[in-house]
């Protein structure tokens, strides 16, 4: 079942972490994503802090996340797209 991380819209967001245990995998994508659209994915690592680790794009609007940890999706201002993962 499908969950949503970030609502459809087109100002900056960030989501709620997402955490992905060991032997888990996750998909994450892009929905109702207009040219242009951009989320960056971050890991936490153990500081704290995000670090960028990957990006969806309206060209590469999907992927897998296999290694654990804790994610954080930004979205990007200006072209319209929301989050998914399954």
């Amino acid at each position: 079942m499908a969950t949503e991380l970030i609502a459809a819209g087109v100002t900056a967001a960030n989501s709620a972490d997402l955490v992905v245990a060991a032997g888990t995998p996750v998909t994450v994508g892009l929905k109702g994503a207009a040219a242009g659209a951009q989320v960056q994915i971050y890991l936490k690592d153990d500081a704290a802090a995000y670090n960028l680790v990957g990006q969806l794009t309206a060209y590469a609007p999907a992927t897998s996340i296999t290694a654990a940890g804790t994610y954080r999706f930004t979205r990007v201002a200006g072209a319209s797209c929301g989050v998914f993962s399954a």
